[in-house]
């Protein structure tokens, strides 16, 4: 008994610590967890904060500016013009008859008095040679009533005639004085129409036309029909341009202009302006001016057709932008203008001219405003943009490098998060 209770004791196993160990380790990784867990929140929060923050400055539009260029360029205005002689006449016969001879043909050059052409005309002479007779009649009458006045007179005193008597002869004297003097401006008048059979130059110039030949008839009462002769008066011309009203207050008396003709594809001829209307024209809303061009050498001709270009001044008030900044929106042409805060606000402009790659802008701009260069259609009244700087404006090699340089700096939270994510 006594060996077997004194022998219990020294056969018990020891005590362990196992279970305490594996409590511990429990609980250390349940701690480690909790802080992996808590490190993989905050982390992921930041992140989301990041990329919201990312997203919401990606969602505000990057856009390049330009500047309005101050002035507009000189506009050459090409407008149609007539040319026309300095001066020009319409040769009509004076008197009728037929034609005995021409001396002139169209081009030929002729000095102020030279014979066109001669007139026969029959019926004149014949009309002449009666008023040569009457004439030489009436101053017969005259002599005959001028002795019978005087005799008359010489009675009268003698008292061998009465004095009723003496008035009348001395009456009809003055009466067959008068019947001369009346049938000789009638044979004046025929002569005067007689020195009208030689159609003559008015001025020195060229024959334009010539509208008869030998034996045609004329008519002196045909001056509404087409002339017998056309003279041209060619040292200078004038040329006639209708402009538009928009640039009447533009065309100034001395203003030089340039003239291309189609038979000179190569020259120009230079012209001034020598006077204008003054007046618009109600039915097609155009001002006529006047142009002179000198034509020394002859090569201008009458009723020539010419385009002629004006150099109008640029205008002062007058400012240039790309086209590519125009908005066309609510029938109404705008551009976007960015203010300090970098708000857009959209402005309607009114165009004065279209250059192609420019346009030329009247009214709505200043020169000291920011232009957006390429407004995309969807960009809206006080919308807040970006202003592109000249490191954005250089694009990359690669699209990753565009990729990289395009997200902001917490995109490395926002991959660290995701490489956490997968590692889980």
């Amino acid at each position: 008994m006594t060996e077997e209770h004194s022998a219990g004791p020294a056969h018990e196993p020891p005590p362990t610590h196992r279970p305490v160990r594996a409590g511990r380790a429990i609980l250390l990784l349940i701690v480690v967890a909790i802080a992996v867990a808590a490190t993989g929140v905050v982390g992921r929060r930041k992140d989301d904060e990041s990329l919201a923050k990312w997203t919401q400055e990606q969602a505000i539009p990057t856009v390049a500016l330009v500047s309005p260029q101050s002035g507009g360029e000189v506009r050459d205005l090409a407008l149609p013009g007539n040319v026309e002689a300095f001066y020009t006449a319409a040769i009509h016969a004076q008197v009728s008859g037929y034609v005995q001879e021409w001396r002139k043909d169209i081009g030929a050059k002729v000095r102020k008095g030279d014979v066109l052409a001669v007139i026969e005309t029959p019926e004149l002479d014949q009309s002449i040679a009666v008023a040569e007779s009457q004439v030489a009649k009436a101053k017969a009458n005259l002599a005959l009533a001028k002795v019978t006045a005087e005799r008359w007179n010489s009675l009268r005193a003698s008292a061998a005639v009465s004095q009723q008597t003496v008035d009348e002869k001395t009456a009809d004297a003055r009466a067959q004085a008068a019947e001369v003097d009346a049938v000789q401006a009638n044979l004046d008048r025929l002569k005067a129409q007689k020195a009208f059979a030689n159609i003559v130059a008015p001025f020195d110039g060229i024959v334009t036309v010539r509208n008869v030949d030998v034996g045609s008839l004329v008519r002196a009462d045909a001056a509404s029909g087409a002339e017998l002769f056309a003279v041209a008066d060619v040292h200078a011309m004038r040329v006639y341009v209708p402009v538009p009203e928009t640039y009447a207050a533009e065309m100034k008396d001395g203003m030089k202009a340039t003239l291309d003709l189609p038979e000179y594809p190569d020259r120009k001829f230079d012209a001034k302006i020598e006077t204008t209307s003054h007046g618009i024209d109600q039915k097609s809303r155009t001002l006529l001016v006047e142009l002179l061009a000198d034509n020394k050498d002859g090569a201008l001709f009458p009723g020539a057709f010419a385009r002629v270009h004006f150099q109008i001044p640029p205008d002062a008030n007058i400012v240039r932008v790309p086209a590519s900044a125009l908005i066309y929106r609510d029938n109404a042409i705008q551009v976007g203008v960015v203010d300090p805060k970098n708000r857009v606000t959209l402005k309607k402009v009114q165009i004065a001219r279209d250059l192609g790659t420019e346009v030329e802008i009247t009214s709505g701009l200043s020169e000291d405003e920011r232009i957006v260069a390429n407004p995309s259609d969807a960009i809206g009244d006080g919308e807040e943009v970006r202003i592109m700087n000249a490191e954005t404006e250089k694009p990359d090699s690669s699209p990753g490098q565009q990729r990289a340089k395009a997200k902001p700096t917490g995109d490395s939270g926002e991959m660290a998060a995701s490489e956490r994510g997968r590692g889980e």
